[in-house]
């Protein structure tokens, strides 16, 4: 047993010093790409790379960006032919975000999406967005204040989404499933750029709307904070509303969104029309009141706010649904989707013509609202005579 044992040992031993890599790739060969974009389809796509150049080592190291474009029959032969004036191979699994721009999105994105979705060399948590009154190119050029390269800035600002609001991110993942689900229109989030100390930043606000894979129309960020809410979203916004505070008159206050539930429920009238029921519940708290004599001990006073509240959004969520089913005509809400789910016998009997249904199709809609907290103090501010 003792001279079987000895041997094994040794063959252990010995392929323990000859383990080793198969394959491998030196780190200074590789160009990574953050970011990419389609800024044109036809005649010829063009594509957008941000690129990182590092330099340096250990804590030294230094990473600047650098965006090279071009021109070819595909996107993915032109996103192949960058490697060649890069002078590196293009490394894509570290990319954060992918930029469609303004005019592409209008032809229809599914030509610039193809490449991304069926690539083996992306992941599918890259996030997308439209660019507004900019090209791609523009939008990686700009200067962000803080992050290295344009793509951390954007990957930055959609991981504090329910901070900020303003608009919805989207995966590569998600908007592939938007566009098989049958019953809602695709959405996007947008990128704009904005002049701050004299340099072009870019920002994300406001939302896309598509009908199949066209872009038909622009919300703004208020209008996409009320999406936001009605998919029942979590997220901290802001409203600056115009209160009546008893005979004092009129005052801009500010209050912060800090829940909501909201349902969704089809109905199918005795007469056969259909509808959608909307439940909507808010709970806000008070972030700012200025020169105003409110004081939320008043409970009296407290119930008038929350009605005012209510009112507003109402009159909101109003305007964004005539919007979206007389304007646009996109069922970016899914009200197809619920009635494909829950009552499947009348999506059999008007889906195929759901565009006709969808812009006359009645709402009933019930909001309420309720403060939850006033801050540090349920008194307005004093000064002394």
């Amino acid at each position: 047993m003792r001279r079987r044992l000895f041997p094994m040992l040794s063959l252990l031993l010995v392929s323990l010093l000859l383990t080793g890599c198969w394959d491998y790739m030196e780190i200074e060969s590789l160009e990574f790409v953050f970011g990419l974009g389609v800024d044109q389809v036809k005649p010829e796509v063009v594509v957008v790379l941000e690129m990182a150049k590092t330099s340096g080592g250990g804590q030294q190291t230094m990473v600047e960006p650098k965006v090279l474009s071009t021109k070819s029959q595909s996107a993915a032969t032109a996103a192949r032919a960058l490697s060649n004036p890069a002078g590196l191979r293009t490394f894509w699994s570290h990319a954060y975000v992918f930029l469609i721009s303004e005019q592409v999105a209008q032809e229809g994105i599914i030509p610039a999406m193809e490449h991304i979705v069926r690539s083996r060399h992306l992941r599918s948590t890259v996030w997308v967005f439209i660019t507004k009154e900019c090209t791609a190119e523009e939008v990686f050029k700009s200067k962000p204040p803080v992050a290295n390269s344009v793509s951390e800035h954007l990957n930055s600002i959609v991981l504090m989404q329910d901070a900020i609001s303003g608009f919805l991110p989207l995966q590569v993942w998600q908007l592939n499933q938007a566009f098989a689900a049958e019953g809602v229109a695709a959405i996007l989030p947008t990128v704009k750029l904005v002049h701050q100390r004299g340099e072009l930043v870019p920002i994300v606000e406001g939302t896309a709307v598509f009908k199949r894979d066209r872009m038909v129309g622009w919300l703004d960020g208020q209008e996409s904070d009320i999406l936001c809410l009605l998919k029942g979203l979590d997220q901290r916004s802001y409203y600056v509303v115009d209160t009546k505070v008893t005979d004092h008159g009129y005052f801009p206050i500010t209050y912060e969104l800090v829940g909501n539930r909201v349902e969704l429920k089809p109905l199918v009238r005795k007469d056969g029309s259909i509808a959608v029921a909307i439940s909507l519940t808010l709970e806000l708290g008070v972030e700012e009141i200025g020169a105003a004599p409110l004081s939320f001990r008043d409970e009296k006073l407290v119930r008038s706010v929350e009605a005012q509240l209510a009112t507003f959004v109402t009159r909101e969520v109003r305007g964004f649904l005539w919007k979206i089913q007389r304007e646009y005509n996109a069922d970016i809400l899914g009200f197809g989707q619920l009635f494909r789910r829950k009552k499947p016998e009348v999506w059999r009997r008007l889906g195929e013509d759901w565009d006709a249904q969808l812009r006359d199709l009645q709402v009933e809609l019930d909001v309420q609202c309720k403060i939850v907290f006033t801050g540090t103090s349920s008194e307005p501010l004093l000064v002394r005579e």
